[in-house]
């Protein structure tokens, strides 16, 4: 005879409800009738209790029960399986009852530690049901391995069992494994992107709970036509059917279930901006599930309260909350909601400023993501995240390649939200790239799709980038129209970064025209909105704006003080990125702020403050330069390692210009010719590598690292070297204007060159020209070096700063790069 071990058997015991040991009582003081009213009333009640008499061999008890649920529900598949129970000999019996027992653990273990652990019991089970034919039970149990594969991320195995354990239960009768069945497989076609077939399938299983009076699956079903109707953006649809579902759980007592109605009525809460509502929703389940040591659906609370709190801007909460999700979920699965707290996690990191800590993270969930086989949609929201961050470093080929590996997904899994994100963020690439016809199809193409399915914060957003386009443009109404509405849904869904962005480029859109004072107003206004979030993507650029506008009245001191907190909020995301490549090109949008606060400490009257600012600017020059060139190695036992950082920092720097390549061709008809993959995954590969190695060389060659990293000189360092007739001249070229910072040994001066960058650049460019050999060997160079003595050379010989120095050290700024200098001072 075989029994069940205590500690499985006392789990499963543990499961009866009071009201099924209650019922199972009443069957033999009461008559016929009443108890077939009770089956009526309580069918799940009924069936638990049959089975409550199975296990204790109270088989008089069960025949009754049976009977009375055969005639309230025209059903007769428990009589039938009550009469196999009977008629098998004692020890199948008990294989039937530890069978039973093991199956309803597993239901406890999916709770407790996911869906894993769950089919490692339930397969048990299963081998133990088949040595007996028990039909029903593998059918049961099949449909139980099914949808734990399913809830795992692994949809061709959930496929077979699921398909198995419905053709078992129609050829015995079970129509609860039936619906049960057929529940999951809809499950399964909505996660394939065919919401027909899923949205057919819920209603055809619901029918049939309804049938025998199964509210339990009639709450699922209610809850999963809930989900379908808030994916395509129909609200009203989905809180109606999640308060249906809720109200059939919370009637039976079954709180655990109801705590998932709670989440999903939270997340529509959250989605219309009713924050206050959202957070009790997910704290109530999140204390159900708690008290129920049900981790695997706590961390599902968790998770939702995280994104919540994103949502709101507060980073530091949403970092906590989202941890906690993760550590279940890294215990208990299933492995795709996981990945989607990772990537919520490295949003949350990104947001305050840890772009480092967020590239990590997501390139771990990307490995995890492809080594698992992942679901597509999925997968598309990891690329969406790096394409994302991708573009915040300037490094648009990466972006171009993941936004379209995540349009391409998304597509293919039917998630019409994810291809709207990833068309909106090639939108922002094409305005990256000043492709302003082309971003704007996109954006409109974008929030098209997202308006439709009712998504306001997303179609807010694309609103804030179309704004942008537009304002490019030259459409001042129609940007106007659109940031105006952007705020508007962006206050009433209670974003506040999101609505401070669009107050920035609102403020953009005014000075452009013109309306510095209703600039000002809307820079500080977006200040106002985020208070003391930390978020520096949008912070730096009101920053900016707020500084620009006060200096166009005069407020030098205050546009002094908003231009280095605008510095600060770069520095925070840039100085998280270990890669000293990656800081400059995250950075390369950004150097107008340091060339702006050499200016207007200038114009304050500070030139040490000003060369300082300018030095800074400065040091992304110099990673430039040692990207092309290498230094002499040291004869120590650091050499072998300053060479590996010296060739590995190099092969970067080829890599980057095959992966930017495409961009530099003339676009044809067909549009920009797509990036080298291999170079992106190459890359990569050395991006990684080269990070590891600069730790390493932190302990063994720190001198070395320090000139890889981007260090700053004050002015009188300089000086220092410098003998008496010598001279150091630094030039600071930006749209604003051009200086000259000239250093001697005792003196800073600084000189207005009275020309600005692009006027700079297109002499520059007509005296490279010049310099090109020439049939005849013409001296053409001599007229544009002239022209460029004139305003690089000349403007400092006229303030007698040159006088008695015959050594001239000249450091140009990158649009200087390449021109002989030499041939500016003899010319």
């Amino acid at each position: 005879m075989i029994t069940a071990g205590p500690s499985l058997l006392l789990a499963a015991l543990a499961v009866q409800s009071p009201a099924a040991d209650s019922l199972r009582a009443l069957a033999t003081r009461v008559s016929e009738t009443a108890l077939v009213t009770e089956a009526r009333t309580r069918p799940l009640v009924a069936r638990e209790a049959i089975t409550g008499a199975l296990d204790r061999n109270e088989l008089t008890t069960a025949q009754s029960l049976a009977a009375a649920y055969a005639l309230a529900w025209s059903d007769s598949f428990l009589v039938r399986q009550v009469a196999h129970f009977v008629a098998w000999p004692p020890d199948m019996r008990a294989v039937k009852v530890w069978v039973d027992s093991v199956r309803r653990v597993g239901i406890t273990t999916y709770g407790a530690n996911g869906p894993g652990a769950a089919i490692v019991v339930w397969r048990r089970a299963l081998a133990r049901a088949t040595s007996i034919g028990d039909s029903a039970g593998i059918g049961s149990l099949a449909g139980n391995i099914g949808a734990g594969f399913l809830a795992d991320g692994q949809p061709d195995s959930a496929e077979a069992y699921l398909t198995r354990a419905r053709t078992i239960a129609r050829a015995v009768g079970d129509y609860r494994v039936e619906a049960n069945t057929i529940v999951a497989l809809a499950g399964l076609s909505e996660d394939r992107g065919d919401l027909a077939a899923a949205r057919d399938g819920y209603t055809s299983a619901l029918a049939i709970q309804q049938r025998i009076g199964d509210t339990r699956g009639m709450a699922a079903a209610y809850n999963n036509l809930g989900l379908l109707a808030e994916g395509v953006g129909d609200q009203s649809e989905a809180r109606r059917q999640f308060e249906a579902a809720l109200m059939l759980n919370r009637t039976d007592g079954r709180d655990e279930i109801a705590a998932t109605n709670l989440v999903n009525l939270a997340g529509l809460a959250s989605l219309s901006g009713d924050f206050g509502r959202a957070e009790r929703l997910y704290r109530d389940a999140l204390a159900t599930w708690r008290s129920r040591e049900a981790w695997a659906d706590a961390a599902s609370a968790l998770h939702g309260l995280g994104q919540l709190e994103l949502r709101r801007g507060d980073y530091p909460a949403a970092q906590a909350t989202l941890t906690d999700a993760l550590a279940i979920y890294d215990r208990t699965g299933p492995t795709p909601e996981a990945i989607s707290v990772r990537r919520d996690l490295a949003g949350a990191l990104a947001a305050r400023g840890d772009l480092q800590g967020a590239l990590d993270l997501l390139r771990r969930t990307q490995r995890l993501a492809d080594s698992t086989r992942a679901p597509g949609a999925v997968r598309a929201k990891v690329a969406l995240s790096r394409a994302d961050y991708a573009l915040q470093l300037n490094a648009l080929g990466d972006a171009e390649q993941l936004y379209g590996r995540a349009e391409f997904l998304s597509r293919q899994s039917g998630d019409l939200e994810g291809v709207a994100e990833a068309e909106q963020g090639r939108g922002l690439l094409f305005l990256a790239r000043e492709n302003y016809s082309r971003a704007a199809v996109l954006l409109q193409t974008a929030l098209r799709t997202q308006s439709t399915a009712g998504h306001v914060r997303g179609a807010a957003l694309t609103r804030v980038s179309l704004g942008a386009v537009l304002r490019e443009q030259g459409d001042i109404g129609g940007a106007r129209r659109e940031l105006v509405r952007a705020t508007i849904d962006l206050d009433r869904v209670g974003d506040p970064v999101g609505a401070a962005e669009a107050l920035a480029e609102r403020g953009a859109l005014a000075a452009g025209s013109g309306a510095t004072a209703v600039a000002e107003s809307l820079y500080r206004a977006g200040l106002d909105r985020l208070g003391d979030r930390i978020a520096p993507e949008v912070a730096w650029r009101l920053h900016e704006g707020l500084a620009l506008a006060l200096r166009s009245h005069g407020a030098l001191d205050d546009a002094a003080r908003e231009f280095r907190a605008a510095l600060a909020e770069t520095d925070r995301p840039a100085g998280s990125l270990a890669l000293a490549e990656r800081r400059s090109a995250y950075l390369a949008d950004k150097w107008e702020v340091y060339a702006n606060v050499a200016l207007t400490e200038r114009a304050r009257g500070y030139p040490g403050a000003a060369f300082e600012a300018s030095e800074r600017l400065r040091a992304r020059e110099m990673l430039e330069l040692l990207a092309r060139g290498r230094i002499a190695d040291p004869i120590d036992t650091t050499a072998e390692l300053i060479e590996r950082e010296q060739d590995l920092r190099r092969h970067i720097a080829e890599l980057m210009q095959r992966v930017e390549a495409p961009e530099s061709t003339a676009a044809g008809v067909r549009g920009p010719a797509a990036p080298n993959g291999a170079a992106l995954g190459a890359l990569a590969r050395a991006q990684d590598a080269y990070a590891e190695l600069l730790l390493e060389m932190r302990e063994h060659a720190p001198r070395h690292v320090d000139l890889v990293a981007r260090q700053t000189a004050g002015w009188r360092d300089v000086a220092q070297h410098l003998g008496v007739a010598d001279a150091f001249i630094e030039y600071l070229v930006s749209d604003s204007g051009a200086l000259a910072f000239t250093v001697t040994r005792d003196t800073l001066a600084i000189v207005d060159l009275g020309i600005d960058r692009r006027s700079l650049a297109r002499l520059v460019a007509l005296a490279r020209g010049a310099l090109e050999p020439h049939p005849g060997g013409e001296d053409l160079w001599r007229g544009p070096m002239r022209r460029l003595h004139d305003y690089l050379i000349a403007p400092l010989e006229e303030t007698g700063l040159l006088a008695g120095k015959t050594r001239l050290v000249l450091v140009p700024h990158a649009e200087l790069h390449y021109l002989p200098f030499a041939a500016l001072v003899d010319s």
